[in-house]
């Protein structure tokens, strides 16, 4: 039996691996031996073919999996160089050895396979052997566990030896290509090529081609070379032509020979020499109706190979793939692919094709990773071709602005914003761009370029690769300059329309971007969503460092407001290795706040001082938001250091940049330490109507006031300010702004007691957990909040609570219990709790037992959890 899990992960497996399957020849030999062999492998967990190139591996493994289809066993076909979701698969069956996976996965070419897939495989073969039922065909030896399963009779292993030909199934294979063949002339052959498929089938054809076959002397080419090139010279010239001109290509099908090769009957050419097997292997599709239509064409590497010589030493031949190249740089273009259609158009050798495609295409490949692809297609343009062609200034300056040729770039922009005689909306849309991507760091207007672009949005008909980029830019220079609402705007459109073309690079973007965005507006998990899905998308391949130090940041920040300080640090380095934060304002600005904002947790003021107190950006001036966010810091810094005057200087700055309700606020929270709770309380209630204010400050200022409530003894006000907070904190779940709070034990107090009420808030609970369990680093190291500094036992230490509610029901410690708690708190054994107390470990054990059965748990760990919870420590 599987797991519902592991049901729904194999069939993700299956629906991801490729529906191709290869097709048998029509000149088939079936090999009974060996299909044997391969059932009774197949019982076992592994099965390994291992041969070189030629010895009929795939032609095999196709004629089997048929045999057992056709008889109703299924089995999964998993090319090694798309190996789709193996990795995954295997990943999740990785000690699972109850479970069973029924189909018998066959890896072709599994020397093709990623070395961590590899590593899944070894994993799994040595902790859940009997998960699986695995058939890899390889060329060489892969590193795993095959001796250890062959000693305990779970594996089998088939090598060259076992592939080769016997007599009778080589009397059969010539006879299916040289129907003429006499038995001496089989005899011959057989002596010769030693049961080696290939061999044997070009063998064959040149004896039906030329009656004879004249085997070469000692110094000559191999073997199989040989008969190779004489076979290709028997072959037809359409069909030799066809071959030289579709060879370069990974798979085909008959519609893209017949476009590479200029021939209509390409397909069907195909088709004859995959029947012939002939070193070219038809591919079916599983999903199609008719199991037979529509094949994907592959070369064997023999095949390959040899064409390839042939190209090198035959000037005529190699004019074939020019053209064919041509022809499918044309193909490729007209279907929108850039990436294939500019690789084809570098092996034409064709530059006035190359400057179309990279005019039309350049920017979406940038965008999509392939620099080095552009780079290529540049550095193919004849010495000063550029110059004579200044439409292709902005692609250049925005591929050495993706390269980190900051200078290089911005010379581009300067030359892609000149007059030119013929200005078309993708050449002026590379230039707006680039001036967007500089207003970002000061060296251009941004307001110009923000209108510039809108203007450009209003007039121009844009592919979606480049509107979209365009969108994104235009949005992160209206982040920089405060117009957060155009840019959240233009984000979801760059978004729609990324989506459409299908772009994950632009897609990713677009999500890093609108998180920051997200971030500064105050809303801490939906930016920590976005972030995640820009990420997510990005997959294995990852995320430009642009976009990427955006979605770190942002997700740190998240971790923070959660009060999981260790993931954030891990962000925090993450950030700190990528070389774009030190020049973008905003990444810049809050990369520094975020170290700051750990700095504070971790308890070294010292530190965070020097941080806040150096300018974080040297890019240009700081945004709003960003000055908001950075005074913020500076005050609460500030604050906890008992510093006032600094943080009347931020108050100023805060009101200068145009946030004086968020000043207003601050000296509201501060205001306790020089007047009485009801003037405080005035003063909060005040600063916490304005609709607009920053949504952070605002849950933190809600809970100082639920504190000073409670502190005045307005039990029904407290409770209503409590739920206020709470209601504040939920949506974005931000759980650091009641850190100040939750230093304060009448804070914790309320929070318990709500929750054993009739309508506790659904995150109280959550709520306690985490602060319960969080000791501020800040107040470790003596920092203090204006509430700790007017608690009215701030100079006394609080005393030891015996009470509490557990499970619903009132309990209460002994002193001496409350003792054992104590120290067990501290992580002392028992002998330790003895000693320190004065008594025998029987009796340390004896208060445990009450101790535990108060408390409804069984262990240490659960006691003093529980404790904490319920505030008993």
């Amino acid at each position: 039996m599987t797991s519902p899990g592991l049901d729904r992960e194999r069939d993700a497996f299956r629906r991801s691996a490729d529906g191709k399957t290869p097709r048998p020849p029509l000149t088939l030999v079936t090999r009974e031996r060996l299909h044997s062999a391969l059932d009774l492998g197949v019982a076992s967990p592994l099965t390994m073919v291992i041969a070189p190139a030629g010895t009929g591996k795939t032609v095999l493994l196709s004629d089997w999996v048929t045999r057992r289809r056709r008889a109703g066993e299924p089995v999964v076909w998993v090319p090694g160089h798309t190996p789709g979701s193996l990795q995954g698969f295997l990943e999740r069956v990785d000690g699972a050895e109850g479970s069973q996976m029924l189909d018998p996965i066959v890896v072709d070419d599994a020397h093709l396979l990623p070395a961590s897939t590899v590593a899944a495989l070894a994993r799994v073969l040595q902790e859940a052997p009997h998960a699986l039922r695995l058939l890899l065909a390889t060329r060489y030896d892969l590193p795993l566990p095959v001796s250890e399963l062959e000693v305990r009779g779970m594996a089998l292993t088939l090598r060259s030896r076992d592939l080769r030909f016997n007599d009778a199934e080589a009397t059969e294979l010539v006879q299916a290509h040289a129907v003429h063949a006499t038995a001496d002339d089989i005899t011959l052959v057989q002596e010769k090529t030693a049961g080696w498929a290939a061999a044997l089938v070009l063998a064959a054809r040149t004896l039906q081609a030329s009656g004879d076959v004249v085997w070469p002397l000692a110094n000559q080419r191999p073997v199989l070379d040989l008969l190779l090139g004489e076979t290709l010279n028997t072959l037809d010239e359409r069909v030799l032509a066809m071959l030289l001109s579709t060879f370069a290509a990974t798979s085909l099908t008959g519609q893209l020979a017949a476009v590479l090769s200029g021939d209509s009957e390409a397909g069907s050419m195909l088709e004859d020499l995959a029947g012939s097997g002939l070193l070219v292997t038809a591919y079916a599709d599983e999903a199609a109706n008719d199991r037979w239509s529509s094949p994907l064409y592959r070369y064997h590497p023999l095949l390959v190979e040899l064409l390839r010589r042939r190209i090198a030493t035959n000037a005529e031949d190699r004019q074939l793939v020019v053209s064919a190249h041509h022809r499918s740089a044309l193909y490729y273009e007209s279907h929108g692919d850039g990436e294939a259609a500019l690789r084809s158009a570098l092996d034409a050798e064709d530059v006035e094709l190359v400057e179309r495609i990279l005019l039309g295409h350049g920017p979406a490949l940038l965008a999509a990773g392939e620099a080095d692809l552009v780079e290529a297609a540049f550095d193919s343009l004849p010495a000063g071709y550029i110059d004579q062609h200044h439409h292709l200034f902005g692609v250049r300056g925005l591929l050495r602005r993706v390269t980190g040729d900051v200078a290089g770039a911005v010379q581009d922009a300067a030359l892609a914003d000149e007059p030119a005689t013929e200005s078309t909306p993708e050449v002026e849309a590379d230039a707006v761009l680039l001036r967007l991507w500089e207003s970002r760091y000061g060296w251009h207007d941004v307001h110009v370029a923000i209108e510039r672009a809108r203007s450009l949005l209003t007039r121009a008909v844009l592919g979606p690769e480049r509107l979209a980029w365009l969108l994104i830019e235009l949005a992160a220079a209206e982040t920089w300059a405060d117009e957060l609402d155009a840019a959240l705007s233009h984000l979801d459109e760059a978004l729609v329309t990324a989506r459409m073309a299908g772009h994950r690079q632009l897609i990713a973007g677009g999500l890093a971007h609108r998180a920051v965005v997200q971030h500064v507006r105050g809303q801490v998990r939906s930016a920590a969503q976005s972030a995640q899905a820009a990420i997510d998308v990005g997959g294995e391949r990852g995320l430009p460092p642009e976009y990427a130090v955006r979605a770190q940041i942002v997700l740190g920040f998240a971790a923070v407001s959660e009060l999981e300080v260790d993931t954030a640090c891990a962000y925090l380095q993450q950030v700190a290795a990528a070389d774009v934060a030190g020049s973008d304002t905003v990444v810049a600005g809050l990369r520094a706040m975020l170290r700051a904002v750990l700095l504070v947790e971790q308890g070294r003021l010292g530190e965070a001082l020097t941080e806040l107190t150096d300018d974080p950006v040297a890019a240009g001036p700081l945004p709003t938001y960003l000055s908001r966010d950075l005074a913020l810091l500076r005050s609460w810094l500030a604050t906890l250091l008992g510093d006032m005057t600094t943080v009347d200087a931020q108050l100023t700055v805060l009101e200068r940049t145009g946030n004086a309700t968020e000043a207003e606020l601050i000296r509201a929270m501060t205001s306790m330490v020089q007047e009485d709770a009801p003037t405080a309380l005035k003063l909060l209630d005040a600063g916490l109507e304005h609709p607009d204010i920053y949504p952070p400050l605002a849950s933190a200022a809600a809970s100082f006031r639920t504190v000073l409530l409670d502190r005045t003894g307005d039990e029904p006000a407290a409770e209503a300010a409590l739920v206020d907070t709470l209601n504040r904190v939920t949506p974005q779940r931000m759980l650091q702004v009641l850190a100040s709070a939750g230093d304060e034990p009448a804070f914790l107090d309320r929070l318990r007691r709500h929750l054993t009420g009739p309508n506790p808030h659904p995150f109280a609970a959550a709520a306690l957990e985490k602060l319960s369990d969080y000791r501020a680093g800040w107040s470790q190291a003596g920092g203090m909040t204006p509430l700790g500094r007017t608690r009215p036992d701030a100079n006394a230490p609080p005393p030891r609570r015996l009470d509490a509610v557990v499970n619903g029901a009132r309990i209460r410690l002994t002193a001496r219990e409350a003792e054992v708690l104590d120290q067990l708190a501290l992580g002392s054994s028992y002998a330790e709790v003895a000693q320190a107390l004065f008594i025998t470990e029987n009796t340390v054990k004896t208060h445990l037992i009450s101790l535990y059965r108060k408390l409804g748990v069984d262990k240490r760990s659960a006691a003093l959890r529980t404790a904490r919870t319920v505030g008993l420590l």
